[in-house]
C-alpha cells in the first residue's frame, strides 16, 4: 500500500502531464494534492473531478513557508469554508509544516486532518487526526524546488514505486 502526496500544486507548479502519466503506468495509482487555492484557476479545480485525485488544503497563497505561523481561527475557518466549496478533502498542510495553534483548534473541530510533522506532537490536541509521512508514503513536490523530490527531478524513482505498487490509498482513506 502506498500513499502518493504532492505539495505546491498551483498554475505555476502544474504537473498534470506527470500526473496522468502516472496514472497510465499504473492504473490504480491515486495521489493527494496538496493545493494551494488562492493560485489555482478553476479550470485546474474542474481537472481534478478525477476518481483517482484527492485535493487538500495547502494555505491559501503560499507566499513563504510560514504563511500559516500567525493564522487566526477566523482566517483559517474561511479558508476551509471557501474550499469546502471546491471539492477538496477535509485535509489541511501548513505550508513548510508552520502552523499555528489556532489552525489545529479549528482543524479539531471541523474534522479535518492535519498533515503534520513529528516535531509538533507536543502543540497538537490530541484528538486531531494526523497524517505524517512514513513507509508507506511518497511525499513530493509538484515542481523542483531544491527538496529532491520534485516530481520532475524525483521522477525515476517514483515511476519505480507507482509500477510495483499493487494498492494505493488516499490520506483519507487511512482514517
Amino acid at each position: 500500500m502506498l500513499v502518493v502526496d504532492y505539495d505546491d500544486w498551483q498554475f505555476d507548479h502544474d504537473c498534470r502531464d506527470k500526473l496522468e502519466k502516472l496514472k497510465e503506468i499504473n492504473p490504480k495509482f491515486k495521489v493527494t494534492l496538496f493545493t494551494v487555492p488562492g493560485k489555482t484557476t478553476l479550470e485546474m479545480l474542474e481537472w481534478a473531478k478525477r476518481d483517482w485525485v484527492q485535493l487538500g488544503i495547502h494555505g491559501w497563497m503560499h507566499e513563504s513557508n510560514y504563511e500559516c505561523v500567525d493564522w487566526s481561527e477566523d482566517m483559517c475557518e474561511w479558508v476551509i469554508d471557501t474550499c469546502r466549496h471546491h471539492r477538496f478533502a477535509p485535509i489541511f498542510k501548513a505550508p513548510g509544516w508552520q502552523i499555528s495553534e489556532n489552525c489545529y483548534h479549528v482543524c479539531l473541530v471541523n474534522h479535518i486532518i492535519v498533515a503534520d510533522q513529528p516535531y509538533n506532537t507536543e502543540r497538537r490536541p490530541e484528538e486531531l487526526k494526523v497524517y505524517e509521512v512514513g513507509d508507506n508514503s511518497y511525499h513530493g513536490h509538484t515542481h523542483d524546488c531544491g527538496c529532491s523530490n520534485g516530481i520532475y527531478e524525483d521522477w525515476e524513482n517514483i515511476v519505480e514505486k507507482v509500477k510495483g505498487e499493487t494498492e494505493f490509498k488516499f490520506i483519507t482513506e487511512l482514517f
